[in-house]
């Protein structure tokens, strides 16, 4: 019996170690390139938006998992409200609209960042190392508050050194994250959005196809252009997961909300998580009287599986929003 316990104890250590596949206890990300060759069309006053970090003290690790390990950038602890004020104001500059975010004061509008964190899995030492990126607010101006949520979900099977999910899993993620609520929250402010030749320059570009295809098609609904959705919703059942995750994504950040027919059957059809949490996510952006009340019966729905891994990621999801 004896020998028996020790086995099985030496099959389990052998386990975690086969699982952690000598992952570090931290990485170091960088800040985002700011978009090029995707300027909004309008150019509004200059805009101060106050960043407050608003985090409940339960929501505050920013990077936690099943490998947990701490995320630095230019060698100092990554500080999230820091990180996004910076990285928010680069990006909404870049693409014409002169902003400063600040982390003082009280004026008007404001971002209550209520989650800003990445949550790691890796089911076994041969799968792909996993991350689910969150981001989640208020959007405070004189007229109310607007919910805005993002979600992001990346892999990679490191082969060689987990040096090499250190661009896709953590770089790719919060830069796609930071884009999208920048294009959020310049519609929401200034109604902007870019050119219909952007439009057809990027849907061009993604019918040759290459390797960071997908960024491309998260970039047609970083436009905020309607023109956008029909090649969307095209791209919504492509073969390529990560072209398809980035196209249901992009019909909420565009707010089609004549495509909530499509978004709700990948949620009830898809064969995929991915592709079910996406489409839920994209119901949630959509913000109408409709998305709600669907988003509102999936989380009773999953919240009667709690304890189960798919249903309380999705949960997580669905909290951005309601």
């Amino acid at each position: 019996m004896r020998l028996n316990h020790l086995a099985r104890m030496a099959t389990c250590v052998a386990m975690l170690v086969l699982l952690a596949g000598c992952a570090p206890k931290s990485y170091s990300v960088r800040h985002p390139v700011p978009s090029e060759n995707l300027v909004f069309g309008t150019a509004p006053p200059a805009t101060a938006i106050t960043l407050v970090d608003a985090r409940a003290p339960s929501d505050r690790v920013f990077s936690s998992g099943v490998l947990p390990a701490s995320l630095t950038v230019e060698g100092a602890p990554l500080d999230p409200s820091g990180y996004l004020a910076r990285n928010l104001q680069a990006e909404l500059v870049s693409r014409g609209l002169q902003t400063q975010v600040g982390n003082a004061g009280d004026a008007l509008p404001k971002l209550e960042m209520t989650t800003f964190r990445v949550q790691n899995h890796r089911a076994n030492g041969f799968s792909p190392f996993v991350t689910l990126t969150f981001l989640g607010g208020d959007l405070v101006t004189p007229a109310g508050k607007q919910r805005l949520g993002v979600f992001v979900k990346r892999g990679k099977v490191p082969v060689w050194s987990f040096d090499e999910v250190i661009e896709p899993t953590f770089n790719q993620p919060l830069s796609l994250a930071t884009k999208e609520l920048a294009a959020k929250i310049a519609a929401r402010l200034h109604g902007a959005r870019s050119s219909d030749a952007d439009v057809d320059r990027l849907t061009a570009k993604i019918a040759t196809r290459g390797d960071d295809s997908y960024l491309d098609v998260y970039a047609l609904g970083f436009t905020n252009n309607p023109k956008a959705v029909a090649p969307l919703a095209g791209l919504a059942r492509d073969p390529d997961e990560y072209v398809r995750l980035a196209a249901i994504s992009s019909l909420g950040t565009l707010g089609a909300n004549d495509q909530l027919d499509l978004l709700k059957s990948i949620y009830r059809d898809g064969n995929l998580w991915q592709d079910r949490a996406m489409a839920l996510k994209a119901i949630g952006d959509l913000d109408s009287t409709e998305a709600d009340a669907f988003l509102a019966e999936q989380q009773a729905a999953l919240q009667a599986k709690a304890g189960d891994k798919e249903a309380d990621w999705t949960l997580q999801i669905v909290r951005l929003y309601l």
